[in-house]
């Protein structure tokens, strides 16, 4: 029988079969150049390399991830001292190799450095490190200095790897596995990673595949068994080097894992769910950066909703205690004013209670004495009926006890609901606080689950009669720009000055008015060089889609990202460098928008102008979320609030100045009127 807990854990860190994908997918990068590394907010560092034509990026987490990525939030302000000291050695060097060393968590760069060569050491291990070896392999540069039983890393020392565990699926054969099993016992799920040194994932999907119980003790495994599960998983190795991407999510629609095989087996045994990516980078770039997000939001949530299920089920005891002992106040209250009423009954009730008490006992009271309905020879105690309403004397006491011990007894229960009702009043403010946590991680969640347009990856706005403009962000968007969206029914626009953003605008065959045009002329202008060089304003020229061909005259070149442009050129001359950038709420979702500022201001809740300037447009991203939320007012504060800062960072152009912060108008952002249904 198959158990229906399933092994796999949800993955945290790369697996040595990760690795294998990795490095396979940066072999086609061999030759690069790397321009530059940086620090990033999450802890992990940003190698941009640069290549004929492209550039890429390498996001490196030691202990955690290694991968090409499309996320270049990196600290743009002093590096640390760590990438201070890689860049002396390694940058501008060209990336001559990569490989996986032996067959653990370890991932190695080599560079060539003007003859000089030099190793990057990636560790994905727990406790790895990241550090960069001469080419004697001695460490010039380590992330953090380590002590450990089996070897010591820090500057000057050579570098020593940890001690090798898994076998590598290359050289791995049945009678070498049937050998490691004969010597343990236990189930197959639980021995074969530790006999192998392999992900627990992988051996689930092998087993999985071959429908192999995972609670299957290895001592009833025969030798064909083995031979298959040797099978699949070199299989599974080879499906690696393909370096295609994999979510897994479980059954409640969270992600669970990522690989580089395609999870046929698992997720057939356990009825999950799985998406493929191009390539393995890109699902772990999905995992790591939006998933895992989204799946901590959820649990967080979870965690609020019991704690306020929690809250609101104290609120309800405490209330009906209130309840409880307010009416116990109004009753003792009640027989306050009764007795005072009636204290001459109790004392004539008392009296008679005393003689024939003394001439006949307890049980004559009754019938003898008025207003006794009953007594209580154990307590001391007889029972009046004052109309209608029963109080019980504890005759060992003078009757003008009671009213004394009644008006204490009042004492202590208005005290216990002072201390009730400021009590429930702490519970009920927790419970308002722990409600905007809930409201606004419920916005977080939603932000982060919204469903991008496909235009949302480029530079982007729609003009004020709704016409969408889309533009590169580097010179491999602006290829993608023109060879999948230009035809000749569509505006091409560039700045006039080398270093633009190619625009396309969606015209469908009409020429827009003059205000649509300047309004996409901004895109190319804002995002060009002109922004950088401090230009106040710039021409930008504009063609239609026809005039513009990739084909070089005879003789020449275009690289990448360049195009000729034919015929007539028309002018929209002297745009000005100001760029509005705005919150909109489009379906509860906040969404950045830029463009002119009149524009932008009629379509934001609140916005900034920005024009070229000194202000660093991390730090600025950062300064002007803080001033959007204190801008909002309370109705979208926490809407902003779970906006993303780096949206932010992305759409400011450059280093920049703010000149104005202001409200919008709020009116939510249109869906652009001049898309052809399907273009994506």
């Amino acid at each position: 029988m198959v158990k229906n807990d399933m092994p796999v854990k949800r993955k945290t860190t790369m697996t040595s079969f990760d690795i294998v994908a990795v490095v396979a997918e940066l072999k086609a990068f061999q030759g690069s150049r790397l321009a530059n590394i940086y620090d990033m907010p999450s802890g992990g560092f940003l190698f941009k390399f640069k290549a004929p034509g492209r550039s890429w990026l390498l996001y490196v987490k030691p202990g955690e991830r290694v991968h090409v990525t499309e996320y270049e939030h990196a600290e743009k302000g002093m590096p640390s001292p760590l990438v201070m000291g890689f860049r002396k050695y390694v940058r501008e060097s060209i990336l001559a190799s990569v490989r996986q060393h032996a067959f653990d968590r370890i991932l190695m760069l080599d560079f060539n450095a003007r003859g000089q060569a030099y190793t990057v050491v990636v560790e994905v291990l727990p406790r790895g490190v990241m550090a960069l070896l001469d080419g004697e392999g001695k460490i010039l540069q380590i992330s953090e200095r380590k002590e450990m039983k089996d070897r010591v890393l820090k500057h000057g020392l050579t570098y020593k790897p940890p001690p090798s565990t898994s076998v590598h699926p290359e050289f791995l054969e049945p009678s070498f596995l049937a050998s490691k099993l004969e010597k343990m016992d236990g189930d197959v799920v639980r021995v074969l990673p530790r006999a192998l040194g392999y992900p627990g994932e992988v051996v689930e999907e092998a087993l999985a595949r071959l429908e192999v119980s995972i609670d299957t003790s290895v001592r009833e495994l025969d030798y064909s068994t083995i031979k298959n599960i040797v099978r699949v998983l070199k299989e599974l190795y080879s499906e690696s080097l393909s370096a295609r991407g994999y979510i897994v999510y479980d059954k409640d629609d969270d992600p669970l894992t990522v690989v580089p095989f395609k999870p046929l087996g698992i997720t057939k045994r356990y009825g999950l769910n799985f998406k493929e990516f191009p390539s393995f980078s890109c699902a772990l770039d999905k995992y790591f950066v939006e998933e895992l997000k989204r799946f901590e939001e959820r649990e967080h949530l979870r965690a609020v909703e019991a704690e306020k299920k929690r809250l609101l089920a104290s609120i309800e005891n405490a209330r009906r205690n209130l309840d409880q002992l307010r009416q116990r106040l109004e009753h003792t209250r009640k027989l306050i004013e009764l007795i005072g009423e009636n204290i001459g009954l109790v004392y004539d009730a008392y009296k008679c209670f005393e003689e024939i008490r003394d001439k006949a006992g307890w049980d004559s009271v009754m019938g003898n004495c008025l207003g006794v309905v009953d007594v209580k020879p154990s307590e001391g105690k007889i029972v009046l009926s004052i109309e209608g309403e029963l109080v019980e004397l504890d005759v060992r006491k003078d009757p003008s006890q009671l009213l004394v011990d009644l008006s204490r007894r009042a004492g202590e229960i208005e005290a216990k609901i002072r201390r009730g009702e400021k009590a429930l009043r702490e519970v009920e403010e927790k419970l308002r606080r722990l409600e905007a946590t809930i409201a606004l991680r419920s916005r977080k969640a939603r932000a982060l689950v919204r469903r991008k347009e496909w235009y949302e990856k480029y530079h982007w706005l729609i003009t004020r009669s709704g016409f969408l403009a889309v533009g590169g962000r580097d010179a491999s968007q602006n290829e993608s720009v023109v060879k999948r969206y230009l035809n000749e029914k569509r505006i091409f626009m560039h700045a006039d000055i080398h270093g633009a953003p190619i625009v396309v605008l969606f015209a469908e065959g009409r020429e827009p008015p003059e205000g649509d045009l300047r309004d996409a002329a901004l895109l190319t202008a804002a995002y060009s060089k002109a922004w950088k060089s401090g230009f106040g304003s710039i021409d930008v020229y504009w063609v239609w889609g026809g005039q513009v061909s990739k084909s070089a005259p005879a003789g020449e070149y275009l690289a990448r990202g360049a195009f000729m442009v034919y015929g007539k050129r028309n002018y929209i001359r002297s745009v000005e460098l100001r760029l509005g950038i705005g919150v909109g709420v489009e379906e509860e979702y906040p969404v950045i928008i830029v463009g002119p500022p009149e524009l932008v201001k009629k379509r934001s809740i609140v916005y900034a102008v920005l024009v070229p300037g000194d202000e660093d447009p991390s730090k600025l991203a950062v300064r002007l979320r803080k001033v959007f939320i204190q801008k909002s007012g309370e109705d979208y504060s926490g809407l902003i609030e779970a906006l993303d800062v780096n949206e932010v960072r992305e759409r400011i152009p450059g280093r920049s100045r703010v000149i104005h912060v202001g409200r919008g108008d709020g009116e939510e952002p249109p869906r652009p009127l001049r898309v052809l249904p399907g273009v994506s």
